[in-house]
């Protein structure tokens, strides 16, 4: 049986987070039939929600309760802990969602408990039901019968109606802090007589984004190597990035050491390596919070040179963790976010040291200074520079021409359907040449903004900024 279910707090002492263990104990000051019939949970997943909401259930029902709550050991009590129990109904709105499902709860809930002194009723991720259906659940919390208990769980309140949540005793569970996370983590640990040093355990808390359901899998599954497990140990297992990793990383995005390319290296290597993208982009996130907080609060100087450079990074780097979930790549969100903190950020931050420039070469005769005609202003390249990462090969630009042609579409028509009579020529350093065979579509896609167009639909199609080149070639 896996950890999380033998280690399932269950009775209110167990529970490690701290202020709803609290806010439960709080609830034993009255008698249960005085007690709130409607409960609402909301707060991050792997908080602890159902385990308090059984908790609850057995504070309702248990037969030999004491003065810190329910015993946890009487026939009641550990029904509810198997999930056995006839009268703790648990269901999960994302899969009964309608109003039909709502109505048979409804149609039941006159029913007397079977055996027990109260039936309760478990609705977890409740922001899922229909309009029709919280309309439905709401005629039943306003004239509940006086065996019923209602709790009802969510991780986005905000999507619940308030004249559902008006109706119930509000409990928010937040993230577990990382002394909560300890506690749980070696109360487990010595129960199954793991070898753990207290600096790999707290590598776990602070993987597990202060949720203890992670928390506790993530302990398990590195619990099978057996020996003495140490913070190598926990990133390898978890596919985790080392801390000293990390630091260099953000080295690599700004500051003296910035550089675009081995910033890309780096990212193959780890995935090379099998480390979770989106770990390691928190990993960097949070380095990059602490520093930016440190540098407000203390003056700490900042890892990436300025706030600017850093608070892009930030956001670039947000965006990435989101699209992670969704791409068939998963280092690619990532690679792309670190060519638009050099985009964004105008390059590698910090220029090529002119101290040869400016030595004082006292030993040279002084010339006297000399009028200079200004020079006419440099004109600056349509277009900026391009380096190819070898994402955009010609073979798969002819492989899914089609896509790109529908992806140009939304944006232009008509450029659509001049690409339709084109073909893709070349894919070199950096440069896209697709050729046409008529002189006014050459025109026609060799326009400045209809070239950006282009080269922003094959960024997004494959991950590479590139310049687009039109030439006309013969049928």
């Amino acid at each position: 049986m896996s950890f999380y279910r033998i280690y399932r707090p269950q009775v209110i002492e167990e529970i490690d987070n701290t202020a709803v263990r609290d806010q439960l104990l709080s609830l034993l000051t009255k008698d249960r039939k005085d007690l709130p019939h409607a409960y609402f949970f909301t707060g991050p997943k792997g908080t602890g929600k159902t385990t308090a909401a059984r908790v609850i259930a057995k504070l309702f029902n248990c037969i030999k309760m004491t003065k810190s709550g329910p015993c946890g050991t009487c026939e009641q009590c550990t029904s509810i802990a198997k999930g056995s129990n006839l009268d703790v109904i648990e269901m999960d709105a994302a899969s009964n969602r309608g109003i039909d499902e709502i109505r048979a709860l409804r149609d039941r809930i006159n029913l007397s408990p079977v055996a027990s002194f109260y039936t309760v009723y478990i609705i977890d991720e409740v922001h899922m039901l229909t309009t029709e259906a919280f309309n439905a659940l709401l005629k039943t919390l306003e004239e509940p019968p006086p065996h019923a208990v209602f709790i009802l769980a969510t991780t986005d309140a905000h999507k619940v109606p308030p004249t559902i949540t008006s109706r119930c005793l509000i409990i928010r569970f937040a993230k577990a802090g990382e002394s909560e996370l300890l506690h749980a983590l070696k109360r487990i640990a010595a129960a199954e007589k793991i070898a753990i040093t207290d600096a790999a355990i707290l590598r776990i808390a602070r993987a597990s984004d202060g949720a203890f359901r992670d928390a506790v899998k993530f302990l398990e599954q590195v619990s099978f190597q057996g020996g003495s497990l140490d913070v190598a140990d926990i990133d390898n297992a978890l596919s985790l990035a080392a801390t000293d990793t990390v630091s260099e990383f953000v080295a690599l995005l700004g500051g003296e050491r910035a550089s675009l390319p081995d910033a890309l290296t780096m990212i193959a290597k780890l995935s090379s390596q099998g480390t979770d993208t989106r770990a390691f982009i928190t990993d960097v996130l949070n380095y990059l919070h602490v520093n930016l907080l440190g540098s407000i609060q203390n003056g700490t100087p900042l890892h990436l040179g300025t706030r600017a450079r850093t608070e892009v990074a930030i956001r670039a780097l947000t965006r990435a963790y989101q699209d992670t979930r969704l791409s068939p790549v998963p280092e690619l969100p990532l690679e792309l976010a670190v060519m638009d903190i050099f985009e964004e950020s105008g390059g590698e931050q910090h220029a090529p040291s002119r101290a040869a420039e400016s030595k004082d070469h006292s030993d040279q005769p002084k010339e006297a200074p000399v009028a200079r005609v200004a020079a006419p202003p440099v004109q600056k390249s349509e277009e900026p520079a391009y380096v190819s990462l070898g994402l955009l090969t010609l073979e798969k630009l002819v492989e899914h021409w089609p896509d790109f042609i529908a992806a140009t579409k939304p944006n232009n028509h008509s450029v659509a359907g001049v690409l339709r009579s084109s073909r893709p020529k070349s894919v070199e350093n950096g440069i896209v040449v697709i050729e046409a065979f008529y002189k006014f579509h050459q025109e026609k896609l060799a326009d400045i903004a209809t070239r950006q167009v282009l080269s922003d639909v094959l960024k997004k199609l494959f991950g590479e900024k590139v310049k687009v080149e039109i030439v006309l070639g013969k049928k």
